[in-house]
């Protein structure tokens, strides 16, 4: 019991809130390390090269900067020309999408089912509930406003059709919203265009998402876990070469309202924000697997999230809302 409580002293001090590039540990002097951040996708990116040829890192940053920009077009939801935004109108009628807005809604099917709705791109009608009228209106929302919007969130009502690069809702007032996956696919995009361009060294982090483009000139790239209640605070470091992290939490999008902390992170089953886990960092090669996991787990809770990580052979951090560190 002694133990017990030492650990959760502990753990009460180690909240994870986002991942943090460790910039202070620079490659060899000799080689230029090259950064630079743009506000895009509703957040900050940072891209960091080290190259010895500045003129290929800046070619290289300006592709991979393009590259999320043309993701954030495809698939912004705020956007109205978006291909999520036409979807989103055209209910049940059918909707021309691109090759990567296609992959994107494969791989959150792929995620849907085997969390078993948990990770589910539909549940924009609750997210709206929540994050939207509840916010203005100042009050709880009632069963009935819950039952309402959770009849219109389904993973298996969004009918994709990959040959003719096609999709659609089977039911009409569905909607979707691409946020718990959307980032992690700008960040492996973004990736790809430095590979391209010959850069053997780089990390990419769009608002927390995060993927190293081979090593730092011999050593790993460092990513601190972020404190969310001190952000002055780290938790522990990760170590990336050629891998992905992501970390989601109850801290990212949230208000209280009648003393409950509601954010952005809603369980399609109960129509209310995930209440099972403080936050899970995941780990894996691609950002976009990384991004779709990290939510899933969070709604899925500490158990279950990790029997399906352990299957996965995926490894991460998970801190239940009883502040237990799950470490796999």
């Amino acid at each position: 019991m002694k133990k017990l409580t030492a650990e959760l002293i502990v753990i009460s001090l180690v909240t994870v809130l986002l991942l943090v590039s460790i910039n202070e540990y620079a490659g060899p002097p000799e080689i230029p390390e090259i950064e630079r951040t743009e506000q895009v996708m509703g957040t900050y990116a940072t891209i960091t090269i080290i190259d010895g040829n500045t003129t290929r890192a800046n070619i290289a940053m300006d592709a991979a900067f393009d590259e999320i920009t043309r993701i954030e077009a495809l698939m912004s939801l705020y956007n109205e020309s978006s291909e999520v935004s036409s979807l989103n109108r055209a209910g049940t009628n059918w909707t021309t999408l691109s090759r990567d807005t296609i992959y994107v809604l494969k791989k959150a099917d792929y995620y849907s089912e085997i969390s078993n709705g948990s990770f589910d791109i539909t549940c924009n009608p609750l997210l709206n509930l929540w994050m939207v009228k509840v916010k203005k209106e100042n009050r709880m929302p009632t069963p009935e406003e819950i039952e309402d919007a959770r009849e219109l969130v389904g993973y298996e009502h969004l009918i994709i059709d990959e040959d003719r690069s096609e999709a659609r809702f089977d039911e009409e007032g569905m909607s979707i919203t691409p946020g718990g996956i959307a980032k992690g696919y700008a960040v492996d995009c973004a990736c790809e265009k430095l590979t391209e361009a010959g850069i053997k060294h780089a990390l990419v982090n769009i608002g927390g998402d995060m993927r190293a483009v081979g090593d730092k000139s011999g050593v790993p790239w460092e990513v601190a876990l972020q404190n969310p209640r001190n952000k002055s605070e780290y938790i522990t470091i990760i170590k990336l070469d050629n891998e992905s992290v992501t970390t989601s939490g109850d801290y990212e999008r949230y208000f209280f309202e009648e003393g409950k902390r509601v954010h952005h992170i809603i369980d399609p089953k109960t129509g209310y924000s995930a209440d099972e886990c403080i936050s899970v960092t995941v780990i894996t090669k691609n950002c976009v697997d990384a991004d779709a996991l990290s939510t899933a787990v969070l709604v899925m809770g500490p158990e279950r999230g990790k029997a399906l990580l352990d299957e996965l052979g995926v490894g991460g951090i998970i801190i239940s809302a009883d502040k237990r560190i799950i470490k796999f």
